[in-house]
Order: C-alpha cells, then sequence, then structure tokens
C-alpha cells in the first residue's frame, strides 16, 4: 500500500518491531566475533521500486554544475538509457523511463536522495522491507504475524524459477529479460509489505560500510543487497550480498531511497 510519494517516488511503509536478520554479507567476515544486528527497528519508508532512469534523469536536469551525478556509461546499450543532449540537458531512451537507473556511484545515489529528502537504506532497513517483521502490522498491534518471518526471497522459500514461474529478473532471458526489467515487473512476488524487486532486476546500494567485522574500522567498500539480472537465482535471495567500492559505476547495480522516522509526515 502506497502511503505517500516523494518526488513522484510511491513510499511503504514499514511498521516498527521485530524482525528475523540473517544476512551474512562477505565471506571473509569473522563469524565469531560477529556482532549480531539489531532485533528490531523503528517504523520508516522505503521507495517500493529502485530508482528509474526517468527519476535520475530529472534530477540530472536540475543540477547546476553540468554533468554532476552523470556518467557516460549510462548511454551504453547495457546501461540505462540516459543520454546527455548537445544543449546541456539529459533524455531518456524511449522505454527506458521505467527501467531502474545504473551506473550510479554509491555517492551519486546518496546526492540523489539528498535531492529527494531520502537516504540510502540500512542493511537492517533494507533486510527488512525485503522479508517482512514478525508482524507485518507491526510489533504494537501484532494482528498480522508473518507466515515465514525469515523466507529467503520477498516472496517466500520458492526458488525464483520454482514450477517454471519466473518471479524474478536474474541470470535468464527466460523471465522475459535479458537486462533490466522496468520496475515492478514482478508484482506479483513483492514483498509483504508490497516492496517491488528486491530480488534480481539490479543489485542496490546500502547505507553500511562493509567490515570484516563489526568491531573493526572502515574496509573501504560498501554493501549491495538483493541480487541481479546477472546473477543466478540462489544469488537474488534475502541473505546474499556483495562488497563493492563506492566510487564503482556499473550496469548491474541501481539503488532505492528510505525515510527515517524524523522525516516521517
Amino acid at each position: 500500500m502506497v502511503e505517500f510519494r516523494v518526488r513522484g517516488m510511491a513510499m511503504a511503509r514499514i511498521p516498527a518491531g521485530r524482525f528475523m536478520m540473517r544476512s551474512l554479507p562477505g565471506k571473509d567476515r569473522d563469524e565469531a566475533r560477529r556482532r549480531p544486528p539489531p532485533s528490531a527497528l523503528p517504523c520508516y519508508y522505503i521507495a517500493r521500486t529502485e530508482t528509474t532512469a526517468g527519476m535520475y534523469a530529472d534530477y540530472l536536469n536540475e543540477q547546476s554544475e553540468e554533468g554532476a551525478g552523470y556518467s557516460p556509461s549510462m548511454e551504453k546499450a547495457t546501461s540505462c538509457g540516459i543520454v546527455a543532449q548537445q544543449d546541456g540537458t539529459y533524455a531518456v531512451e524511449p522505454g527506458r523511463e521505467e527501467h531502474p537507473v545504473t551506473h550510479v556511484s554509491w555517492y551519486d545515489a546518496v546526492a540523489f536522495l539528498r535531492w529527494c529528502g531520502l537516504r540510502l537504506p540500512t542493511e537492517a532497513e533494507w533486510e527488512k522491507a525485503c522479508r517482512g517483521g514478525l508482524f507485518l502490522d507491526g510489533d504494537e498491534s501484532k494482528q498480522k504475524p508473518n507466515p515465514i518471518p525469515d523466507r529467503r526471497y520477498p516472496w517466500g522459500n520458492e526458488a525464483p524459477n520454482a514450477d517454471g514461474r519466473y518471479r524474478c529478473n536474474y541470470d535468464s532471458a527466460e523471465d522475459g529479460f535479458e537486462l533490466t526489467a522496468p520496475a515492478g515487473s514482478f508484482a506479483e512476488f513483492n514483498s509483504p509489505y508490497g516492496v517491488c524487486d528486491m530480488a534480481g532486476n539490479v543489485n542496490e546500494w546500502t547505507l553500511d560500510w562493509y567490515t570484516t567485522t563489526y568491531h573493526a574500522g572502515l574496509d573501504g567498500y560498501r554493501v549491495v543487497r538483493g541480487g541481479s539480472w546477472l546473477d543466478v537465482p540462489e544469488g537474488c535471495d534475502a541473505v546474499s550480498g556483495a562488497t563493492v567500492l563506492p566510487l564503482k559505476e556499473k550496469s548491474i547495480m541501481g539503488f532505492r531511497g528510505v525515510r527515517a522516522p524524523a522525516g516521517i509526515p
């Protein structure tokens, strides 16, 4: 259910409460010293879809500094189709407006979301939005228990290609898409809160730094979650993650925003 919109982005409400966090991003983390992530979060809102090329082009066209936030790689056939015009503006190739924006660094994602009054989700916020809380209406109400609180995928535990049905955009043209899919193309398999494309399509930047232990200093990497159109089905689950340098721009990486309690209307 859409609660409100931010610059055209529909935001879904994630009620306060406990949830099952099972992510283990990064094979080199020292599990013996791993600090348990928080098992409860306050209420927040998260964008129902990944940030689209159309949204990002609007942002680029409002920037006073020419080229700020833009990468020439966005024009590639494997990318999102944002093209720099001779007059200094930006346009999206027809038919690509609703595809997720790609080739955006962590820093440029942060800048776009700041323009929107949002920020990147933490890993915990991302995972709860994907998996759902112990109670889908929050711990205060406790009227709607989550039937699968430790689900592997947004829709449950079935593999993305189980029974010949395609539940997300992963490394197979059989799901209907060679590269990215328009936002919300697999709406039947949204998360319990109605959040789209949390499995596959594009890996999503999170706010968190990656460290080999949660007690260590900054290692220089950021965590992306959710898998992409280039991943095998198992790489699109709610548990897996990858570490990427924040300046990297890739055709398999995008992002979405959240609004924390202080910014909730």
